[in-house]
């Protein structure tokens, strides 16, 4: 990571500048000691106040300037950093919104999570003050040079010093590296069972869970914990070391200059200077021994955003004809996930003209979730093929594809935003349809009864709406702009009577437009409406019959 980082900014544009204003710094740097040499030397010495003045005046001015190219550099360095941190942002959001939903869904959610939380962690490695600190390292060369032609003993010392700082600083790393895959593991359990807690406090309070729950949380928060505790004391016992190699140094150098001083070798003057050089050098090299815990974070980053993004990516081409007809076919479809050798169905033919509606039934986790995403292109069939319109699935272009068909999911997921933004997404819609889509799901009594109306604030973890109302907007959001075909999986879970002959009234509309519907659902009422009714609960091969079509949906008769 340090390599990556240096090579990034030997390449930008304003390398040039920064290495300019870097060995500027660092020579300026010198002055105060050269002011304490000569001040004592001569100004000491002799007593002449414009000595005095000349040398003030002059190390006041190498500290300003070496103040302002600090400045100057910290804003340029900062610049390259927000640079950075965009790019991060960037290649998070290309890998997460691009890669193909099946290799996502079974990408483990650690990974996941810490590949998202890339940019943060990164961002702390690439701070200005991180920064600075690599610019600065080669250039101790100077303090040590300068440090050794006072006399060679102190460039000796403070070539030592160093040394062994930085090899504290790799065998620190090191040591943090095991902590930290320790850690990663440790944290992912404490997670997950942190998110129970938040998300399942009315289970905690209605159920006789306390107790074992409580046992479950002390053990995996005492390895997350400890793991992080073990980090936290390598870290902890690297700074007691390098302050401790820090006063072995001040300890020698005075003690060596004291002997040559006495011995008239070199002056007092030389002696207060050289302990500055060697401070300085040290210094230098105690800030980048440091970098180890933020580089260490960094790489592990940077590793879990490099495996999401060498995911297989959806296709950015295919075929774009001017229409969707509403065709809809399955060909000797069959699927297995990855971890289950056994097919969840396969030999599945199905024939949906335009305008027809497909009803898949079955117990949870019989696969009719998982044979509307197949029909949605989000999952491959491990055999067979996916038709729309005579032409298979992959070969189409995605974007061209969600821009004609309609989806609501079973769980009713919102981004952080209002709830106009979350029912047109990039849609062009006047309110004034908008609205009337909403009256016509039975939604416009709550719309009414909210200050902000279309402008409220929705989340993503939204809570404060009632499942049944979530439900009819997702709904909503699946119909507007006019589909072709419309995707449903259980669309009257978690609905009340009223809510069930919204989604009638609005099923019968889709019918009479002619739209194509794919419904996952076990009530009876949409079964009765259905062209083709798929049964997942006939394994391996399901049942596909076509039954005597009821010319309209009833809801609530179920």
């Amino acid at each position: 990571m340090l390599k990556q980082l240096i090579s990034q900014l030997r390449t930008h544009p304003r390398a040039a500048d920064l290495m300019v204003s870097t060995l500027a710094i660092n020579v300026l740097a010198l002055g105060s000691s050269f002011y304490s040499i000569h001040l004592l030397n001569r100004y000491v010495t002799i007593g002449l106040t414009p000595t005095l003045v000349t040398l003030t005046v002059g190390v006041l001015v190498a500290i300003a300037l070496e103040l302002t190219l600090r400045r100057v550099r910290q804003r340029v360095l900062s610049g390259i950093a927000d640079e950075w941190d965009q790019s991060a942002s960037d290649r998070v959001y290309r890998a997460f919104s691009t890669s193909r939903y099946e290799a996502m869904a079974q990408t483990p959610l650690p990974l996941r999570r810490e590949a998202l939380g890339a940019p943060a962690v990164m961002q702390q490695l690439s701070s200005s003050i991180n920064l600075g600190s690599i610019l600065d390292l080669p250039f101790v060369f100077i303090f040590l040079v300068a440090a050794t032609l006072l006399y060679w003993p102190f460039g000796v010392i403070a070539a030592l010093g160093c040394m062994i700082t930085l090899w504290m600083g790799i065998r620190g790393e090191r040591g943090q590296r095991v902590s930290a895959d320790e850690h990663a593991k440790a944290n992912s359990r404490a997670q997950q069972l942190g998110q129970f807690l938040l998300s399942a406090g009315e289970a905690l309070r209605a159920l006789p869970l306390a107790r074992p729950l409580e046992r479950r949380w002390r053990e995996i928060q005492q390895a997350s914990l400890g793991t992080r505790r073990d980090g936290m004391n390598i870290q902890s016992s690297l700074q007691t070391s390098i302050a401790g190699v820090g006063q072995l140094l001040t300890v020698f150098v005075y003690a060596v200059g004291a002997v040559l001083a006495v011995q008239g070798i070199i002056t007092t003057g030389a002696l207060i200077g050289a302990n500055i050089l060697v401070s300085r050098a040290f210094a230098v090299c105690s800030r980048a021994a440091y970098l180890a815990d933020p580089i260490l974070r960094a790489e592990r980053a940077q590793a879990a955003l490099a495996q999401i993004e060498a995911l297989p990516a959806e296709e950015s081409g295919g075929a774009e004809p001017r229409q969707l007809g509403g065709q809809l076919e399955l060909m000797d479809v069959a699927f297995s996930y990855a971890e289950q050798p056994v097919p969840l169905f396969e030999q599945l033919n199905v024939n949906l003209a335009p305008g027809e509606v497909l009803a898949i039934t079955g117990p949870n986790g019989s696969g009719k979730s998982t044979l509307v995403k197949m029909m949605l292109g989000l999952l491959s069939p491990r055999r067979g093929l996916v038709r729309a319109d005579a032409i298979e699935l992959r070969q189409l272009a995605p974007d061209w594809w969600r821009a004609r068909i309609g989806y609501a999911p079973q769980e009713a997921v919102f981004f952080d935003g209002t709830l106009r933004e979350n029912l047109l997404l990039d849609r062009d819609i006047d309110d004034a349809e908008l609205i009337e889509a909403i009256r016509e799901l039975g939604l416009d009594s709550f719309l009414a009864s909210d200050p902000k109306g279309l402008d409220r604030v929705m989340s993503s973890s939204e809570s404060t709406m009632a499942m049944g109302l979530r439900r009819r907007f997702i709904l909503l959001r699946a119909v507007l702009g006019d589909p072709k075909v419309v995707f449903m999986d259980d669309p009257t879970e978690g609905l009340d009577t009223a809510g069930q002959a919204a989604v009638a009234k609005l099923l019968n509309q889709l019918l009479k437009a002619g739209k194509t519907l794919v419904v996952a659902s076990n009530e009876g009422f949409i079964i009765k409406a259905a062209d083709v009714v798929v049964d997942m609960s006939k394994k391996p091969v399901p049942a596909v019959v076509r039954p005597p079509r009821t010319p309209a949906v009833a809801g609530g008769q179920a």
